[in-house]
């Protein structure tokens, strides 16, 4: 009787469908699968999207519930192109996207899909938990959402990055509305899909640490270092969206400089640009005072 019920529950509850992409890390992808199949939530598919890895990954999803899609080598174009495969595959309402080396906690979907059916909105997103690998060890820090970043977002989305890939729940029919991800981009993707999100629907939060989000300071596979890449994808954004920067506030206008210029400064340093590193704090210091100067005139 008891499984009857259960199972009447779950063929009420709408599909979400799990994208996974990877690309050579099938030691973290086992992880990050297993997490998405211990969802409390009861209706979830799993996709994984090989963007043509040479390690051991197929082998490792076979083992696994996961509909396995392989991208050969001379198809590969990138992590969007990967993440759009997987929403043409879905067969869910709702779309969540993971990476690799980042997993889920146990209720993130449940809560998640509670959220959007409670708020009729497309995306939901989470706060996240920082799995920092340095080479004395592993150092774990929470991030929440700031409460002022949810409901109508499509002005102050420009302003700021509070939402990453893994911690987002979005309505497929609104992501195909959209155009999916932008295939030209490998930085800041999320941020520039939010941006045309947010033109449509209010954006709401779970107030939990949900997504593990790992960030290994060793890893030459990771993208953040490559600042002169980074650099032409803002570039891109800026063009694509110009009609929206421009109109902007005034204040505004200086937090999107001040997110430009701190992420800047993280990878200038990090690519060991000492001179860029200089410029940019510099100029983050200069924006931390014009702020403080501005809100104070205001009041």
């Amino acid at each position: 009787m008891r499984s009857m019920q259960l199972s009447k529950e779950r063929n009420n509850m709408e599909l979400v469908s799990a994208i996974i992409t990877t690309h050579n890390r099938s030691a973290l992808l086992t992880r990050a699968i297993e997490s998405v199949l211990s969802q409390t939530y009861g209706s979830i598919e799993c996709i994984v999207v090989d963007d043509a890895s040479s390690d051991d990954t197929k082998k490792k999803c076979k083992s696994y519930p996961v509909n396995y899609i392989f991208i050969p080598k001379d198809e590969s174009h990138g992590g969007n192109y990967a993440r759009n495969l997987g929403i043409k595959a879905a067969k869910g309402k709702y779309c969540a996207f993971l990476d690799d080396d980042d997993y889920w906690m146990p209720t993130k979907i449940e809560k998640q899909v509670s959220l959007i059916e409670e708020k009729g909105c497309e995306l939901v997103y989470c706060g996240k938990r920082n799995e920092i690998v340095k080479l004395s060890g592993i150092v774990y820090n929470e991030v929440l959402p700031d409460i002022h970043y949810q409901g109508m977002m499509s002005k102050k989305i420009l302003t700021d990055i509070r939402i990453t890939t893994s911690d987002v729940l979005i309505l497929r029919q609104a992501l195909v509305d959209v155009g999916l991800f932008d295939e030209n981009l490998r930085f800041w993707q999320e941020y520039e899909l939010t941006i045309r999100l947010a033109q449509r629907k209010p954006f709401y939060f779970v107030n939990e640490a949900l997504t593990v989000y790992r960030v290994d300071l060793a890893d030459s596979q990771r993208l953040t270092n490559k600042y002169y890449e980074w650099i032409n994808a803002v570039k891109y954004i800026h063009k694509k969206h110009k009609v929206l920067y421009r109109r902007q506030s005034f204040l505004d206008k200086l937090k999107t400089r001040d997110l430009f210029w701190r992420d800047a400064k993280k990878r200038s340093k990090a690519s060991g640009l000492a001179m860029h590193y200089y410029y940019y704090y510099v100029l983050t210091f200069i924006g931390r005072c014009t702020k403080k100067m501005w809100k104070n005139v205001t009041l």
